[in-house]
Parts: C-alpha cells; structure tokens; sequence
C-alpha cells in the first residue's frame, strides 16, 4: 500500500526530477548496511572518529559536558519555578548539538557563555515570537535547521488551533532540486576530516520535512503564508521530500539513519528517532514493516539514538517512540512479535511508573538527557497516550484491562492539574496538556498551587 501511495506521488510530475537526481539513486541504493551485530558499537566508532579529528577530543567533549549539565538543572530548576526561559532553552539547545555532534569548542564556549548570561533575565518571552523579518521561529538559534525545526513546531500548533502566522515565511530553499541537494550533503557523515557528525541536523530535518510532506493542513498554511515576492513550487518540494525519505530507507533493517565514512566504507545505521517520525508521520504508510519490527525488538538494548537506551538505561522518549512503531507496525505484526512486543509494553509502562512518575503527578527531571523540564512530561503523557493508558478503546496491544500492576499508577487529572500549574509555554507543555485534556475524563475542579 505505501510503495503504491509513493508510485501514485511520484506520478504527479515528479519525473524530469528524478530523472535529473538519478546519481542520489545511485548512492542510495549503492551500499550496503552494515549488519545489525554491529551497530551497538557505532557510537564508540564515532568517537574514534573524532579522536581522529581532534586527539583530545574525549579530554574536552566531559569538560564542556560537565559544564552544560550544570546550565541545564539551572535552566530546569527556574522552568520548575514559573521561569519559562525559552531563550537559555534556545542556546542550551544548540550547545547541546553543538557537543554531541561537533568537534567546533570555541562555539560552543560561546554558547555556553551567552547560556550563563541569559539566566540573568527571566523575561524571555521575546524568543517565543515569530520574527518579522524571514517569518522564521526560534529567535536565539544561530542554526537555520533548528530555526526549521522551531517554525514547523509552531506552525503545527497554530494549525491544531485553527490560527493563521502573523508574517509571512521567507524559506531558504525554494525549489525541490535545493532540498535533495541539501538533504543529500547531510546523509553521509566524514567525520575524521570535518569534525562534524551530520545526523543531528539531518535528524531535525527529516522531522520538520517529514512533517510537512505528510500533513496538507499544515501545507495549506504554508502555501497561504509565504512572502508574496518569493517563488517556491511546494508539490515540487513535497515530492522532493518524499523521494529523499522513501529513496534512504535501509531494505535490510526497514530503518532510516545517518550514513558515515568508517575506514573509507560507508556503514549505514538503524535510527530510532529519524525513524520514529518518519513512521508517525506517515502514520504507518511506509514499506518493508517486517524488516522495522524485526530491528525495533533487536536494537532494545542498543545505545540511542541506534537502540532504547540511553547511558544504559530507558526514558520515556525513547520508549514513546518504540510504542508508536509497535502501534503502526501491529498489524504487520505475526502472533509471536506480538507476543513479544506485548511483553516488553508491559514491561515499559512499569519502568515509567517506578522510574519517572511520582504519586502526587509530577514527573522526575533527568538534566542529563530532557532537554526542558516541560519535556517530562511530554514523553510521559505520550507513552502513556499511545498505547491506551486512560482509553481502553485505544489499547491496540491488548483486549483485556490492565492487570493489578499497572491499573491506576497515572491518574489523568492530577498530571494534568501539574502541567497547569506549571505553565509551561513550550511546544512540550502545550502538546502534554493537549493530549491529556483529550485523554481525562471528568476531573474535579481542583487547581494545584504548590510547585
């Protein structure tokens, strides 16, 4: 059905295109992936990569890592007490990027340095505004993909609320032919000679592309908002993206991944996050499902982004994005990965309980790996959210009520009375509210007032 869908899309004038693209087939589709024995080692690969680079690599990336962990259980520690701070979340953001996929120090000493500054002023809802000028979100990123990244999450969230932008958009890439270029340089990573790991970038685009090749609501509104004097054939850049996405699936693993340059090889790799949004987007519509749950269940205990875990242990993040590819892929699924997968939802829904949510319906904060104290309870509520916590009708892994164990650990209306009373001002609080206030049922009027 989706190789179908994608032949349909590629027939709506996509040809001359691809035609002219046939050399990015041939990279696609000319190596292959790298066996998935091998992938739990990747990430000591691409720190050898680095050292390769830069020899004291690992000397600095734990100075500057010890450092932005303090700024971000300051930054947390003032979201907890009423301080949204959407700018400190900006450059923490960015220093975070700019520490796991970079070898560049003196930027992100810098960053690290206007994050120590920007804590000094606690009215940053400046950087929460759309700018007047390009139309973009995310005043205080320097990177134009987070900016991305930024405006495709609030335009979602104006769409969802029936609102139109205020300015006009003025897009980089205005033509299909920029975005295959663009997203192409980005697949393949070379690390030893350029200090740069592209899959953060590439991740946050697939996701901000992914986004808008799938949703028309959200293309409606970009067509209708673009500046008046800017020419951009958006069915061109929608097939674009939709060719990129569909042309570097892996055929062996059914994943999507960065590509690098190991010993003048290139090694393919299974991503959960890149293909996460890409299944959640397309809302199950893509090929080889067999080849995705058959390496969801063995990558669980792989480091992220190419397993479950992170430093070893799980989060509700990773954990909502291997629920959402079990919900997608379930019909795919024969009776025994079900089993299996029935097995480990389970398991995930009581890690979450006695790892992350206390009694009185506050999450945990982890400084290590949220990125915002609002991010909690984001991943919280959506891994509860997805697989039917509070909506027995939407419990796609089982027909029977929850057993004794798992009954009643998250009560709906007190974590949402907390997000309330929290205020959170990012796309993080207002997607948990969101998706609490369709799950509750009737809830006592009842406000939390103690933080």
């Amino acid at each position: 059905m989706a190789h179908a869908l994608w032949s349909r899309r590629i027939a709506a004038g996509f040809r001359q295109m691809l035609l002219a693209l046939s050399g990015v087939v041939a990279i696609f589709y000319g190596f292959p992936s790298v066996a998935l024995a091998d992938q739990g080692d990747m990430r000591d690969i691409i720190v050898r990569e680095f050292e390769a680079f830069d020899p004291n690599y690992r000397e600095r990336r734990q100075h500057y890592a010890e450092r932005l962990e303090a700024l971000a259980a300051g930054i947390a520690a003032e979201q907890a007490a009423g301080n949204t701070l959407q700018c400190s979340e900006q450059l923490y953001l960015e220093a975070k990027w700019l520490l796991g996929y970079t070898a560049n120090w003196n930027a992100l000493e810098d960053k690290l340095e206007r994050i120590e500054r920007s804590l000094q002023d606690k009215d940053q809802n400046f950087a929460s505004e759309q700018s007047p000028v390009d139309g973009f979100w995310g005043l205080c990123y320097d990177q134009w993909f987070m900016r991305v990244g930024a405006t495709a999450t609030a335009i979602g969230l104006l769409t969802s609320q029936g609102e139109p932008p205020h300015y006009r958009l003025r897009p980089r890439l205005r033509t299909g032919r920029e975005l295959i270029n663009y997203l192409q340089s980005l697949l393949i990573s070379d690390i030893e000679n350029t200090g740069i790991d592209n899959r953060g970038e590439l991740s946050s685009l697939m996701t901000s592309y992914s986004t808008a090749a799938y949703k028309r609501d959200l293309q409606d509104i970009l067509s209708g908002y673009v500046a008046l004097d800017e020419s951009i054939d958006w069915d061109e850049a929608r097939e674009a993206a939709w060719f990129f996405i569909h042309g570097s699936q892996d055929t062996a693993t059914g994943y999507w991944g960065a590509w690098y340059v190991i010993d003048g090889k290139i090694r393919k790799t299974t991503d959960l996050s890149i293909t996460f949004h890409v299944v959640r987007y397309s809302k199950g519509e893509v090929d080889h499902w067999p080849q995705i749950i058959r390496t969801t269940l063995a990558i669980k205990d792989d480091p992220y982004p190419f397993g479950w875990r992170s430093g070893g242990k799980f989060n509700n993040h990773n954990l909502y994005d291997v629920a959402s590819i079990f919900k997608f892929g379930w019909p795919h699924m024969s009776e025994e990965e079900r089993r299996k997968a029935r097995d480990e939802i389970r398991q995930m829904l009581l890690w979450s309980f006695e790892n992350t949510l206390n009694p009185d319906g506050t999450y945990r904060h982890n400084p290590g790996y949220g990125d915002s104290y609002a991010d909690e309870y984001y991943f919280g509520v959506s891994l509860l959210d997805v697989l039917g916590y509070w909506k027995p009708a939407e419990r796609f892994w089982t027909d029977y009520p929850l057993e004794p164990a798992l009954a009643g650990r998250a009560d709906c209306c007190l974590i949402r009375q907390r997000v309330k009373a929290y205020g959170f001002e990012s796309w993080a609080g207002a997607g948990a509210l969101e998706k609490l206030e369709r799950s509750c049922s009737v809830c006592p009027a009842q406000a939390v007032t103690q933080r």
